[in-house]
């Protein structure tokens, strides 16, 4: 029995209470909870700077605007100044004619996060600390280009086209305004964020800024994410690239960015660098991958790097080696600030190339623990110069780029020496960190939200440890090629592979390669779609006992429990998970509410605060403490909790309706019907599918009453 709450509650409506559970996938589970609410559904809720330098003080900067774009997946030989003939790129033309166009650029990581932590600070990912996507942070303590020219008076301002780049990992460093919010996806999980935002967006926001910038100096950073997997240009390109999505949204991305330097020529033309690079490239079938992350080859090594602005000379392109390290130094440079690079930057200037002098930048550091950390597999490191890529593998492998740009021929065996010399550079670039051959890495700790964004992007970091040992030993990479072919085929949003044969992909892959991570995150997703709920639970077992263990694992584990009624279970899974993962908010309001159902009001109201001491912007917090004060008589306190939650998330249907009730209990019907107006207008239809009629109802009764 349901005792109800309030003598004013009309027609069985009761206050609604939001779980975090069903992070898997962005279907809600209906939970009841006995003398709470009516029913809690399923949600997934998120859940020093400045180094200073030798003559840093009596530095002055030239009043030079810095435009920075970097193009997300960008593959440097689909451009058309690179040499690629089949795709039009006027703006990216245009701009390597203005300035100088770098023909053999390459990053220091071919992941999102750690390339761009090196384009910023001008160091390795191994000083930098950002290792792979989601999990690691960029250090409070990071001296980057933003927080330099910060603290010399530049406005800065940043534009982010994906989750990847999100605040919280941060890249908002120095930034005095930072545009990462991305689209909500309107009705269904109303707590989570679309994963990225088309160019479009990006582009238009950014100029928004520029029209109502102070006219003083500016740093703006641009971040493009369209060519990244899936491949959906909008019209006319894809029918202008039927066939070639990649490529079309290579062309739309070049559109949109036409549109940002129209309005910089206007408003800045002879007084602004503008660069843009790519901070990896895609595989695109190439060795057995399909995507990037898990190799350390030129298709994913290779990027664009274009310059223009004062200092820069026209149509010049650099053929020799140089590295997104270099970016940094360089921009430095050309503004005069020279003694202001940290002296921890592992890069320098390219600015003597310009004229044809010789420049340091012959030796890269490569690195890859994607296939680590999300795989099970061994990490990869290499070194790459102009004409040599060692890369250090189980089994490692050298390939010579001036007779095999391709790297399809190792030839390891024919030069041991070679190999051996540089297996002694990357060694050195290891222990300068303090590091021996092993290296010892812990993640961080980011929202469960975010997750799963990042999961939606194809970044599966979640069920995996948090500290690991790079010893380079383990399973080799290029020997599970099949298992990237499977998974891709499995996953391909794009491919009209059925969800039969989708599901029997991954259970082939699972079945095959038992020990790795990720197959076992996408295979209980799909036995969660097909309300396979029994066998998804028996395969987190497994994973369990594979040595697979991580907080979201556990978590999902208490969400099948919950849909069983095994709320004790429940209980010691999401404290497991809690343990695992003390950020994951989400857990943690589940754990809450599951000591709700129990009666455990004082437990509850303890891991409700808790929440909002990590965050104090917790809607779904505030809301269970006003279901605690309700439960104890004390309205008023309820009303300060849900009118607090409303305030914080206005698209909050559980919020709105405990809102409404409170105010109808207190005779303020115009505010109540406000609020649940509010709630049928944001509410899924599926997942509040036995609330809403009673809402109608109640709304309908109030409709009569007069204020």
């Amino acid at each position: 029995m349901k005792r109800r709450l309030t003598p004013s509650l009309r027609a069985g409506l009761r206050p609604v209470n939001h779980s975090a559970l069903g992070r898997l996938t962005h279907r809600r589970i209906p939970v009841l909870f006995a003398g709470i609410c009516l029913l809690s559904f399923t949600l997934f809720t998120s859940c020093k700077s400045g180094e200073q330098t030798p003559g840093e003080t009596h530095a002055t900067l030239k009043p030079l605007n810095v435009v920075l774009v970097t193009i997300d997946t960008l593959r440097s030989d689909h451009v058309h100044c690179y040499g690629y003939q089949d795709i039009k790129t006027p703006t990216l033309d245009g701009l390597a004619k203005r300035g100088v166009l770098f023909e053999q650029a390459v990053t220091q990581a071919p992941l999102t996060a750690p390339s761009h932590a090196s384009i910023f600070t001008g160091e390795y990912p191994t000083r930098t600390h950002v290792r792979d996507t989601g999990g690691f942070i960029l250090p409070s303590s990071s001296i980057t280009l933003a927080t330099i020219l910060q603290k010399h008076g530049w406005d800065t301002a940043a534009f982010i086209g994906s989750a990847v780049l999100k605040r919280e990992f941060g890249f908002n460093l120095g930034f005095d305004y930072y545009d990462d919010k991305m689209p909500r996806p309107g009705h269904g999980d109303q707590y989570l964020e679309e994963p990225s935002r088309p160019a479009k967006i990006v582009i238009n926001h950014a100029i928004h800024w520029l029209n109502h910038q102070s006219g003083k100096p500016f740093f703006l950073w641009v971040h493009l994410y369209d060519p990244h997997m899936p491949y959906t240009p909008p019209p006319p390109f894809s029918e202008e690239y039927k066939g070639r999505p990649y490529d079309g949204e290579i062309a739309y991305a070049d559109q949109q960015l036409g549109r940002l330097i129209d309005v910089l020529n206007k408003k800045a033309p002879k007084n602004t660098i503008i660069a843009v690079l790519s901070d990896h490239g895609e595989s695109l079938g190439q060795h057995g991958e399909y995507t990037h992350g898990v190799f350390l080859y030129d298709s994913t090594l290779r990027i664009v790097f274009i310059m223009e602005g004062p200092g820069i000379p026209a149509g010049l392109r650099i053929k020799r080696q140089v590295r997104e390290i270099d970016f940094l130094p360089t921009v430095l440079d050309l503004m005069g600030g020279k003694a202001l690079v940290p002296h921890r930057v592992q890069g320098t200037t390219l600015v003597p190339a310009f004229t044809g002098n010789p420049v340091n930048t012959g030796t890269s550091y490569e690195e890859t623990l994607y296939p680590k950390i999300n795989m099970g597999w061994s990490e990869l490191r290499g070194i790459r110069t102009n004409h040599w890529m060692y890369i250090r593998a189980p089994k490692s492998e050298l390939y010579d780029l001036t007779k095999d740009p391709g790297e399809t021929n190792n030839v390891i065996k024919q030069h041991p020496l070679q190999a051996e010399r540089l297996n002694s550079v990357l060694n050195g670039v290891i222990s300068a960190e303090g590091h021996g051959k092993t290296e010892k890495v812990k993640l961080g700790l980011i929202k469960p939200q975010t997750e799963q964004e990042l999961y939606s992007l194809g970044y599966l970091s979640a069920y995996t440890p948090r500290a690991f040992d790079l010893t380079g030993h383990g399973i080799d990479p290029k020997d599970e090629t099949n298992i990237l072919k499977l998974l891709y085929e499995a996953e391909n949003p794009l491919s009209k592979t059925s969800n039969a044969r989708r599901l029997k992909l991954e259970q082939q892959a699972v079945a095959e390669d038992p020990t790795n991570p990720m197959i076992y995150y996408l295979l209980g997703g799909r036995y969660d779609k097909a309300h396979r709920y029994k066998d998804e639970m028996d395969l987190y077992r497994a994973a369990l006992k594979k040595g697979i263990n991580s907080g979201l694992l556990h978590s999902r584990m208490a969400d099948l429990l919950v849909r069983e009624g095994k709320t004790d279970e429940a209980i010691t899974e999401y404290k497991k998970a809690v343990e695992l993962n003390p950020s994951d908010t989400g857990s943690l309001a589940n754990l809450a509410t599951a000591y709700l159902n129990k009666g455990r009001l004082e437990t509850a109201d303890l891991d409700f605060k808790r929440i909002l001491v990590m965050n104090p912007n917790n809607a779904t917090a505030q809301n269970g403490l006003g279901l605690i004060a309700i439960q104890h008589g004390n309205f008023q306190a309820a009303r300060g909790y849900f009118e607090r939650a409303v305030q914080l998330d206005p698209n909050m249907p559980e919020a709105q309706v405990n809102l409404g009730l409170i105010y109808e209990k207190a005779g303020d019907f115009e505010r109540a019907r406000k609020c649940f107006e509010t709630f049928l207008a944001t509410a899924s239809p599926t997942q509040y599918a036995t609330v809403i009629p009673k809402v109608r109802h109640e709304l309908a009764t109030l409709r009569q009453k007069k204020p």
